[in-house]
């Protein structure tokens, strides 16, 4: 049996196969164990293959002693914040692959803070649940299952719904955004319930698509953005807004139906927070894959940008403490520690729509102003260890480094990395000269495929 571990966001596997109703089983023991004498909160996201992870879940956990509630479909973020105002809970677990196609299912958990849970805790889960499967948690499947219902859940999802109205009401107070027309891509994931509702608080106008009638992910949210871009030109709408399927992310659309680059959204909401006044508004955090363009800007607006390694949990470790700040990432999570303890997808909307407000200006002018420096992101795909192995290889290392220099000459960087989702080798080049970038980031990828034998 294949040991249970966890990557960059929560267990994650295609449902039914590399991640089964046992291991979700074997999982809430642990996390009763882990966690004991409170109430573990169980969410998820729209894929068919949460409610019965749900349950084994919750089996698990009850059986172990613990009090499992499961609050049904809610976002990411909303199960966070529920776990942190609730002074029963002792954790929380988020059934979600995120933006993942519908095939694929994960177990996300919480810690108190509603925060992440720390590596080392990760470690001592994996440890247990091995423990737990090698003892026969992988029973017959109605050995694990366990129905939770969803009835005494309902009280924390209205918790989340009144947490986004205030949140609303300031950043946008007196219907400030009353003039500002919205469309809304849900990604038919687990912020469709809320979405509407949520911005309409701001005072906006407010169409939703993607809202539950299709399946999660599929050709719509904020991976594939460009069915929203298309709806936003066709309805002359002033923003488009992508949520990804357990609405922790956001993805930015302007009038003319074009992405507003996430590195773009992170300056402009740090500049119109400088200019403000805003607490900590000085500095930003972001992660190594942050445009150096962006930092330049910031820089010259007097705003310090702080790296991080790649995560949103990195962004949420450098702003702890503080209850005040601003930091994301390029990929559409954005952390405002005044609101919520995690990255939410709908706050994040609800703060570019009150921007958007303040600055009476269109989204593509905004933008406009923050012109980046040219970055290439690529992929290769990798099998189980291939990427540790090509990055311990001292044949790619030697590339690496010429790359490394080549780039460097011109104030460029590369930064080659394994992803902590899917089975890919991540190569992100940047720098001032949009062919040496492109031709940098080849190279390195040749150099990947040959060693590993197949095409890039």
């Amino acid at each position: 049996m294949t040991a249970v571990r966890f990557g960059t966001d929560g267990i994650r596997g295609i449902a039914g196969e590399s991640l089964t109703d046992p291991i979700a089983y074997a999982l809430g023991r642990a996390l009763a164990a882990r966690f004991p004498g409170g109430t573990i909160l169980i969410g998820r996201d729209t894929r068919p293959s949460g409610a019965g992870l749900s349950a084994a879940l919750a089996a698990g956990a009850n059986a172990a002693g613990a009090h499992a509630i499961d609050l049904g479909v809610i976002p990411t973020p909303g199960l966070a914040a529920v776990v942190a105002s609730e002074p029963t809970a002792s954790c929380g677990v988020v059934v979600t692959a995120s933006h993942n196609p519908v095939e694929y299912n994960g177990l996300k958990v919480l810690g108190r803070d509603g925060r992440k849970i720390a590596d080392a805790v990760e470690r001592e889960l994996e440890a247990a649940i091995d423990a737990e499967l090698a003892r026969g948690a992988d029973t017959a499947s109605d050995q694990v299952r366990g129905a939770s219902s969803t009835a005494e859940g309902e009280s924390y999802r209205a918790r989340y719904t009144a947490q986004l109205a205030a949140t609303a009401a300031v950043a946008a107070p007196d219907s400030a955004a009353a003039a500002i027309r919205v469309l809304v891509d849900a990604a038919n994931g687990a912020g469709a319930p809320f979405a509407v509702a949520a911005l309409t608080a701001t005072g906006a106008k407010v169409e939703g698509m993607a809202l539950g009638d299709g399946v999660i992910n599929d050709a719509v949210g904020a991976t594939s953005p460009e069915a929203l871009g298309a709806r936003v030109l066709a309805s002359g709408v002033d923003i488009g807004i992508a949520l990804d399927g357990d609405a922790d992310r956001c993805a930015v659309v302007d009038e003319r139906g074009q992405l507003v680059d996430g590195d773009v959204v992170i300056g402009l909401i740090a500049l119109d927070r400088k200019a403000r006044g805003l607490p900590h508004s000085d500095q930003v955090v972001a992660t190594i894959l942050t445009n150096s363009g962006i930092e330049r800007h910031l820089a010259a607006a007097g705003i310090k940008l702080q790296r991080t390694p790649v995560g949103d949990r990195h962004i949420a470790e450098a702003l702890s403490g503080k209850g005040e700040g601003f930091g994301g990432e390029k990929s559409g999570h954005l952390l405002f520690p005044e609101h919520a303890p995690t990255g939410d997808g709908l706050i994040s909307a609800i703060e570019v729509i009150a921007l958007r407000a303040r600055a009476n200006q269109p989204l593509s002018q905004l933008a406009a102003a923050l012109p980046l420096d040219p970055q290439v992101q690529r992929v290769i795909r990798v099998e189980e260890g291939e990427a540790e192995s090509l990055l311990a290889d001292p044949r790619f290392t030697e590339v690496l480094r010429e790359v490394e220099a080549l780039l460097g000459e011109g104030g460029g960087r590369i930064l080659v990395r394994p992803s902590g989702t899917e089975p890919l080798l991540r190569v992100m080049a940047e720098g001032p000269d949009a062919a040496v970038v492109a031709s940098a980031a080849e190279r390195l990828l040749g150099a990947a495929a040959s060693l590993l034998g197949r095409r890039s």
